[in-house]
């Protein structure tokens, strides 16, 4: 496993560390080794032929693809517009001069060492952006370097605000470029996130480009994708056999097709639907190397491990507070409990705005995206808002999806992104959770309190929160396990993300490794969660959290054996998530000191994957 939770995730580790106690020695249980052999892939990098080949049978949809941004998202220098100004001004940092200069077809940095006047170039290999999104575009290049990796250079351009910008260490907020930074104070340098999956070096995942696969060949590296932009195949799979297969068709070799060689996506599920835009548009914590789009992307990655810790990028209503903003919308009404998906709204080709019906629309900001499901609304629009009619307070995104700045990022470069989790304005827990709120960002005169009283008078009673996410914001330093249990243990409630934040702050306050006496109606409800068959983050959760607590227990020994033996084929992913988590427990002691603890945890997360490398270390570690 690579980039492990603990990199990702410090930890709840007041709470984590006051939970029960009382310690037994371990017994001789053992979860029964790993039935399953690690996967063949069954898609291979050479299964991908790119989007050209598409083009002849599917001119109209090529088309709409070529012109949208994903087609536009990257390349080499001379097949992308390249947004920022290589004429040789210079990037004046406090001991270094950067030149940003095209020298014929190459585009290069020339880095001076001020006290040395020692010189360096890095020519640019790829860029990556092109200043598109409307709420802060940015471009960023890349390197080619000599142990064959792609890696992110220090230097990024803003479009919006017209200037060089760089991430600095410690804070990781995006600064302007300026004589008060040193090179030495840059995130980013030496140049080391990698284009691409390797492990233990860090990387971009393969969000950026499509296809990229990267692997360790002796002491180099050796890194393929077929394009950085984001083509057919990123969504639909390798087409390589599909065009075989029609080819064979139409030459009438092949007269009774068993298959057309490719998936269709017609009639998919709404979490296979979003699955495909969560490959690139949500925080994953990866399991295992090798994705290649076509595979089952939770064998290779969870999206909801990162809630397992305290400062993960999420409020506790689902807000994100990071990148990824678009995974927000697995903790909207409008996916909970109506199935809305990305192409609800954004058409998957051309990457225009749409209804429900694929309508097209005018634009981000049509409402005809919301009324055409709320069709009631649209009667009077300012009985509902209280807004004039045709203002910006009378426009459905303005309150529901208000564009907010990422709070990791901080305040120099503009880099806002419109809030999916298409919430209820309410300015006083808004500003609670540290976001500001949607009509704040138009009325900042006014206190949120203020704000809160009008919007107390106009909608009243509010829309109550999911009962889910109302529970967790009840929990309080002096609540009961008992009391605990039954807000936050409700596996009868309709809401993933929510279910996954109140178990696992459940398990890391109420619950302690190998713990005696916990009461039998919260072990039926954990044993309820690990039957689940929906949602394999929290099945893997909840296994966790007994093996975890009660591995004592003959009843829990017996239940996760049996569970065991009808995981099938999806008992790989359940044992990555099911060790990653114990592994994580045990970090998480290690670091307060805790090594009995730490070891049990770690002891135990080797009893699920007992050829994990990381994990036999961390033994060694703790006990040395």
């Amino acid at each position: 496993m690579n980039n492990r939770l603990i990199s990702q995730c410090i930890f709840f580790l007041f709470i984590f560390i006051t939970g029960c106690s009382n310690k037994k020695e371990q017994k001789s249980f053992k979860i029964p080794k790993p039935a399953f052999v690690e996967k063949t892939s069954p898609v291979s990098f050479s299964d991908f032929i790119g989007s050209k080949q598409c083009q002849s049978c599917h001119p109209d949809i090529y088309s709409q693809w070529e012109n949208s941004t994903h087609a536009k998202a990257g390349g080499s220098p001379t097949d992308v517009v390249v947004i920022a100004p290589f004429n040789g001004d210079a990037i004046q940092l406090s001991d270094a001069t950067i030149y940003p200069e095209k020298k014929g077809q190459n585009y290069q940095f020339r880095l001076i060492d001020i006290a040395t006047g020692d010189q360096q170039i890095i020519k640019i290999e790829a860029v990556v952006g092109g200043g598109f999104m409307y709420g802060g575009g940015t471009q960023t290049y890349f390197g080619k370097f000599e142990d064959g990796t792609y890696r992110f250079l220090p230097f990024d351009f803003s479009r919006d605000e017209n200037v060089w910008f760089v991430q600095v260490k410690g804070s990781e907020e995006w600064k302007k470029a300026d004589d008060r930074i040193s090179i030495n104070q840059l995130y980013n340098w030496p140049p080391h996130r990698v284009l691409g999956e390797i492990e233990d070096i860090s990387n971009c995942q393969n969000c950026h480009g499509s296809q990229i696969i990267g692997e360790k060949v002796g002491e180099k590296y050796k890194t393929n994708f077929t394009t950085l932009a984001i083509n057919c195949e990123s969504c639909h799979g390798p087409a390589k056999k599909h065009v075989t297969t029609m080819s064979e068709i139409v030459s009438g070799i092949i007269a009774n097709p068993t298959t057309i060689g490719i998936k269709s996506m017609a009639g998919i599920s709404p979490k296979e639907s979003l699955n495909i835009c969560f490959q690139c548009h949500a925080v994953k914590a990866p399991l295992k190397n090798g994705y290649l789009p076509g595979q089952n992307l939770d064998e290779f990655y969870s999206l909801r491990l990162i809630l397992l810790g305290n400062e993960n990028p999420y409020a506790i209503d689902g807000r994100i507070k990071t990148f990824g903003y678009q995974q927000n919308h697995l903790f909207s009404d409008c996916f909970i409990n109506g199935s809305m998906t990305c192409i609800s709204c954004h058409n998957p080709h051309s990457q225009n705005y749409q209804d429900i019906n694929r309508q097209l629309l005018a634009d981000k900001f049509d409402d005809r995206q919301c009324t055409a499901c709320h069709m009631a609304k649209k009667e009077n629009v300012s009985l509902h808002t209280f807004h004039n009619l045709n203002s910006t307070g009378s426009k459905c995104i303005s309150c529901h999806m208000p564009f907010r700045q990422h709070e990791g990022i901080g305040s120099e470069i503009r880099f806002t992104r419109s809030d999916h989790t298409v919430s209820i304005p309410r300015p006083v827990f808004d500003e609670s959770q540290g976001f500001e709120s949607a009509c704040i960002q138009c009325h900042a005169d006014q206190t949120e309190t203020t704000l809160q009283d009008f919007v107390d008078q106009w909608w009243k009673p509010a829309k109550p929160m999911n009962s889910v996410i109302a529970n967790r914001l009840s929990i309080t330093n002096e609540t009961s396990q008992e009391a605990a249990a039954e807000l936050l243990l409700r596996p009868e409630e309709k809401h993933s993300m929510g279910q996954y934040i109140n178990l696992s702050y459940f398990i890391k306050r109420y619950l302690s490794p190998g713990m005696p006496n916990l009461d039998r109606k919260i072990i039926k409800i954990l044993m309820d969660y690990a039957k689940s068959e929906d949602d394999i983050d929290l099945k893997s959760l909840a296994i966790a959290g007994l093996h975890y607590s009660q591995y004592n227990n003959p009843e829990v020994q017996m239940f996760l054996t049996e569970q065991l033996k009808k995981m099938g084929t999806k008992e790989e992913s359940i044992r990555l998530r099911w060790g990653l988590i114990l592994d994580y427990f045990g970090t998480v002691f290690y670091l307060v000191g805790d090594r009995p603890r730490a070891i049990e945890c770690y002891e135990l997360a080797k009893q699920v994957l007992p050829n994990d490398k990381k994990i036999a270390e961390n033994i060694v570690r703790a006990k040395s």
